[in-house]
């Protein structure tokens, strides 16, 4: 799971102070499954049963995560209500292991309900941003399955175990949860579990290519660091922190609703200067950094960088459903995101200078992120003016 992604458990029982995000994908299942899971009652366990019969509910809802994920056939209605089945029967099954353990029972599958809806949003923050997409991969379920497991055998040795094993069982099985009910989610919009893509169209592509070739009109056009001496791919890292978006957009774009781009005072053709600026010193880098390498990663059956940036960018943007929706993109969650990743990239070349080798590799592979998910921003800005101009909505 994405470090960017993961909370901490102190961070995860924050209360947060903004309506949580909702994705058009999950949201009617999930309130389905938050009422169900609210209305419990008879929660209270006791003492080995509940934590028996909360493996063996963990052992059915994992099974049928993977077959689900696995068949390469059409997914049914059957599969969406099971999935959504197990994510209840799985937080109601934890809800009764708290009581088991002194703790007030009746109040958790409600308080776990919250929690689901919370992980749900986080995620969908994060597809809003270009970071992630709706896919979801067998491997996803390994890490809280486990989780899970560990915390039911410490639970089991110990009657008196921290309530911090009660709250590490409580984020596995949420983490769970959420992948169940992300599932039922994919099947119910497009017949298949593991994704749910908008169709890649013929305009998108030529957008696209518009895009990665004026990025790389501007990258030719940049001007080497004035000490010849100088490091490059050093230069247009750390040339890439310091370009920032006009302050005054980016902080209405950070307080509101996700859709504040598409209200028409808002300089949209600064932002865009802003990513292309960005994009323009991250695609100087990565070429760059291709000149160290033996091989770039990408380079296979001869595919160019250009090729590995549309193709990209049009996966995060079909996956994450963005391209029916542009002015939802998150910008300044996005820009957050690219901070601090290229500053991870200036780290790593940094340390591939001193003699480790295997961390050149790992800073082109976060610049070449980088400028995708820079590439996908530019796009969405540019396909949101269309339709503002379709719909005869003045641009400022």
């Amino acid at each position: 799971m994405s470090e960017l992604l993961r909370l901490s458990d102190a961070a995860w029982l924050t209360e947060r102070r903004v309506v949580p995000s909702q994705s058009p994908l999950w949201t009617d299942i999930l309130d389905r499954v938050e009422l169900q899971i609210s209305g419990a009652r008879q929660v209270r366990g006791s003492g080995p049963s509940s934590l028996a019969g909360t493996s063996s509910v963990l052992a059915r809802a994992h099974s049928h995560f993977l077959v689900a994920l696995e068949s390469g056939s059409k997914i049914g209605q059957h599969t969406v209500s099971r999935a959504a089945t197990e994510a209840v029967e799985l937080l109601i099954a934890v809800a009764r292991v708290w009581g088991t353990f002194g703790a007030r029972a009746e109040d958790r599958p409600a308080w776990l309900a919250d929690q689901l809806r919370r992980r749900l949003a986080a995620h969908e923050d994060a597809v809003l941003a270009g970071e992630v997409t709706y896919r979801i991969w067998s491997e996803h379920g390994e890490q809280p399955s486990a989780a899970m497991r560990q915390a039911i055998t410490h639970l089991s040795r110990d009657p008196t175990a921290p309530q911090s094993d009660l709250l590490s069982l409580s984020i596995a099985a949420v983490d769970l949860a959420s992948l169940l009910v992300r599932l039922a989610a994919n099947a119910g919009a497009s017949g298949r579990t593991g994704e749910a893509p908008e169709q890649r169209s013929a305009a998108l592509d030529a957008k696209l290519g518009t895009v990665a070739a004026e990025v790389a009109a501007h990258s030719r056009d940049v001007k080497p660091p004035v000490d010849k001496h100088g490091d490059m791919v050093a230069h247009h890292l750390a040339a890439a922190l310091r370009v920032r978006p006009p302050q005054a957009t980016l902080k209405r774009l950070s307080a509101g609703s996700p859709g504040h781009l598409a209200h028409p005072d808002l300089d949209q053709e600064c932002l865009r200067e802003a990513w292309l600026g960005l994009a323009t010193q991250e695609h100087v880098a990565v070429a760059a950094l291709d000149g160290k390498l033996d091989k770039p990663r990408y380079d296979q059956s001869s595919t160019s960088l250009s090729t590995v940036i549309t193709d990209g960018a049009a996966n995060v943007i079909c996956g994450g459903r963005l391209l029916g929706r542009p002015a939802a993109f998150r910008h300044a969650r996005a820009w957050r995101h690219q901070t601090l990743a290229l500053t991870f990239a200036l780290e790593a070349y940094v340390a591939a200078l001193r003699g480790h080798a295997p961390s050149l590799a790992q800073a082109q592979r976060i610049a070449l992120t980088r400028l995708v998910r820079a590439t996908v921003a530019i796009v969405l800005i540019d396909l949101q003016r269309e339709t503002q101009a379709a719909q005869r909505i003045p641009i400022a």
